[in-house]
């Protein structure tokens, strides 16, 4: 199905949930989700034994389509993609489903096969984070998808006939889960896994998707504390499932549903899935599990979306996308974002020289926060640093963790040091000392070098350094008038100066002509 409008809705039918997302594209703001609607069905407990869907089942599916339509009529979006994951797969009468679905409601379902729902999981990974090598799972309610990456390119693919709802009614009887239905769950999920020769001893990455994913995510942030807003990219070691499942497990079904971050109509299935990520990780031997926000259905509108669109879609440059549709948000091009960038990065480098400051490993990440430094003023200009430092903790950049995305804030807002240590301490135990001066004296550097170019065009070409026993000279090569530039460097080397713990000098060497 081709996208005929700005807006294309996708319905999820899964085991467990069904629903109904709606996005946007434009190369410059990205894929933007403007609605996200679910209902809980529970489509995997309505196969009966026959292997059928039963008419209860049936009558809930289609119920819930015709709500969700409905909405689309309300919303005006007429462009919409179904897709059935493994409850309407396994089941015997899918032909008849399919078929009451167009009648009924007139969508087209597309079953997807287990090969199609694991390799939409894996696009969807590979084209928003910055993991190279690693495993995916993804859990739904009747099925667990796993697959094995390498530099992104897909090696393995395989789909297990369970999942969080079928193993919860296979194994757990009661209201608390016993240490012996434990042990069983456990066993059971441990053949299965070893049973896949590619899956075993891996040590690599494991990035989970999907709904049980994303609680357990969730209630990790809240036992923690985690003040970082968002769950994309954020990781878990094995000793932190292993102290969720503990607290889980001494619970009942009404101590589960109060549980800050865990959903209350995933609490009976939670533990389940927690088990299966825990015996996951052994299998593999794994140190890091992670969750991706984008999956199967972010997967379905890329794949859509590479063929309108087959340049912008490129695994390796996945942060600096994300970093262009930021800016792209407020309008701003990224070539006008980097402007005398090619100014700052000989000042920084020099100082990195001198040992005023400590390099940052990725040179990238440097250049993104110069982009982005003081995105906020688009929002207001008075407050420019308080609103950048939000606006960067609070939203989701593909390619970068929590904890990334406040290092980037932190540079990109730099106003002042008082500012900045109110920041950080926002954030407490999160930035390492040495961390903090080092993000600090550069957050200080691209604020005298932004605040020189006050009008976005500067006519500054070029830059030279010298440092002598009790002063730095800066002298700036430029063409044509540098009255402003010359006001405002003087005005805002200060921060420098502390930096260094020098006397800084700025000088301007006038070129007559520009050589070509």
């Amino acid at each position: 199905m081709t996208i005929k409008t700005d807006k294309k809705a996708i319905i999820d039918i899964g085991s467990n949930t069904i629903r109904l997302v709606v996005y946007s594209y434009s190369p410059s703001n990205g894929l933007v989700e403007h609605h996200n609607f679910k209902m809980v069905a529970r489509l995997s407990m309505y196969i009966q034994q026959n292997g059928e869907l039963s008419e209860d089942g049936i009558i809930v599916l289609i119920e819930t389509l015709k709500k969700f339509k409905e909405i689309l009529l309300a919303i005006q979006v007429d462009d919409v993609f179904a897709a059935a994951t493994a409850a309407i797969r396994q089941a015997s009468n899918r032909e008849e489903i399919v078929a009451l679905v167009e009648k009924e409601i007139g969508f087209q379902l597309m079953v997807l096969s287990t090969d199609q729902e694991a390799y939409f999981g894996y696009l969807a990974v590979t084209h928003t984070t910055n993991i190279h090598t690693a495993v995916t799972i993804d859990m739904g309610g009747g099925s667990t998808e796993v697959t094995y990456f390498e530099n992104k390119k897909l090696i393995y693919s395989h789909s297990f006939p369970f999942g969080a709802v079928s193993l919860k009614s296979k194994f757990i009887k009661g209201s608390m889960i016993t240490s012996q239905e434990i042990k069983n769950l456990r066993k059971f999920i441990q053949d299965q896994f070893e049973s896949l020769e590619w899956l075993k001893d891996l040590q690599v990455p494991i990035i989970a998707i999907g709904g049980s994913a994303r609680n357990i995510v969730q209630v990790d942030q809240q036992r923690k504390n985690f003040g970082l807003n968002g769950t994309h990219q954020y990781e878990l070691k094995r000793k932190d499932l292993a102290e969720i499942s503990e607290g889980f497990a001494a619970c009942s079904l009404e101590d589960l549903k109060k549980i800050d971050g865990l959903s209350s109509d995933r609490a009976d299935i939670i533990l389940p899935a927690l088990e299966t990520f825990r015996v996951f990780m052994d299998v593999i031997d794994s140190t890091t599990f992670s969750y991706s926000k984008k999956g199967l259905r972010e997967g379905i509108i890329i794949t859509q979306l590479m063929e309108l669109f087959p340049t912008n879609f490129n695994v390796s440059e996945v942060t600096s996308k994300a970093i262009r549709q930021v800016l792209g948000k407020f309008g701003v091009m990224e070539e006008s974002a980097l402007h005398l960038y090619d100014i700052f990065y000989p000042i920084y480098t020099q100082f990195c020289e001198w040992g005023y400051i400590e390099p940052l490993e990725n040179e990238a990440f440097l250049q993104y926060a110069y982009q982005l430094f003081h995105i906020g003023e688009h929002i207001d200009r008075d407050g420019s640093s308080q609103h950048t430092f939000y606006l960067l903790t609070n939203i989701t950049i593909d390619g970068l963790s929590n904890k990334e995305r406040l290092r980037l804030a932190l540079l990109a807002s730099f106003k002042n040091r008082n500012t900045f240590k109110k920041y950080v301490d926002t954030y407490p135990n999160i930035i390492p000392e040495e961390e903090y001066h080092q993000l600090r004296d550069i957050g200080a550097l691209i604020k005298f070098v932004h605040g020189i170019d006050v009008l976005g065009k500067s006519n500054i070409r070029t830059v030279t350094l010298k440092r002598c026993e009790e002063t730095i000279n800066i002298t700036f090569h430029v063409f044509e008038n540098y009255l402003l530039e010359k006001y405002h460097a003087e005005k805002f080397k200060k921060h420098v100066e502390k930096i260094s713990t020098s006397e800084v000098i700025i000088e301007f060497d006038m070129e007559e002509t520009i050589n070509e």
